[in-house]
């Protein structure tokens, strides 16, 4: 079980989790795991204690995830650490729905066992850290210096539903959710395409053509170097289409009509 396996493993853990589908989470831990919560007090030791507090909880709460961050370290051959940062909103049987930035740490303790299969890697989660991050300001560095600024909570419209999941170039794992990229790009006289986000660029190893085969449906190529989310088009005029956030790219002349039909969804209509 390589870095990559613990990293899908992980984002299957937390993804599942929040589906309220506990197994794969109970699955992975080890028997001295050691839990440690986003509130104060809130430790747990061993897997069956675990288990037993877990199954005790009764909640109708439902949960949506937003974008998930992941990265990862060999501190040594047998050892992984995984940390996962994501937005998640918790949905009450009220009505109301709070938005949080959450930090999850896994340790992976990694070790070969022998079976009648033959010898095997195995790997198990030996401890958890969970945190809600600080809302983060220019003028902080290490410490927060807005200790009394308040916060309201962000309230979710809808339910993400569509995911894309990309390595970046420094080997960091993003799973994001469609409705948050804007668009794609290539990187020119290299081997790279640049994955827009509400949020940040992402350098990525890779062709639009590539990039578009392997995410059929969900993109719409307006150029030679640009793959668009219709879901972030809020203007097409001749020949620029406006995105969500200000930027502005260039329609061929001659793709124009074309382009613009399947922005607007009127190709799709034409067929059937």
């Amino acid at each position: 079980m390589n870095d990559d396996d613990l990293i899908a493993r992980s984002i299957l853990i937390i993804t599942e989790y929040y589906q309220n589908n506990l197994e794969p989470y109970f699955e992975s831990i080890s028997d001295d795991v050691l839990w440690l919560g986003p509130a104060n007090g809130q430790i747990i030791q061993g897997k069956q204690n675990i288990i037993d507090t877990w199954m005790a909880e009764e909640h109708n709460l439902t949960f949506t995830m937003g974008d998930i961050k992941a990265q990862s370290i060999l501190p040594s051959s047998s050892v992984s650490e995984v940390t996962l940062h994501y937005e998640i909103c918790t949905h009450f049987p009220s009505g109301s729905s709070d938005l949080h930035n959450q930090r999850l740490h896994f340790t992976w303790r990694k070790q070969r066992i022998k079976d009648a299969d033959g010898t095997r890697w195995h790997a198990e989660i030996v401890m958890i850290n969970i945190s809600n991050l600080w809302h983060y300001d220019s003028h902080d560095t290490i410490y927060p210096v807005h200790y009394e600024s308040m916060y309201m909570p962000i309230r979710l419209a809808k339910t993400p539903q569509r995911f894309v999941t990309v390595r970046a170039i420094d080997r960091t794992v993003y799973r994001l959710l469609v409705d948050n990229i804007l668009y794609i790009e290539t990187v020119k006289r290299t081997s790279r395409i640049l994955v827009h986000t509400k949020k940040e660029p992402i350098t990525i190893n890779g062709s639009l053509p590539g990039f578009e085969k392997e995410h059929p449906g969900l993109f719409v190529r307006i150029h030679a170097s640009y793959l668009v989310n219709p879901l972030a088009v809020r203007e097409i005029r001749r020949f620029t289409v406006t995105l969500s956030d200000g930027t502005e790219l260039p329609i061929p002349e001659k793709k124009y009509t074309q382009v613009k039909k399947m922005l607007m969804g009127e190709e799709k209509q034409d067929k059937e």
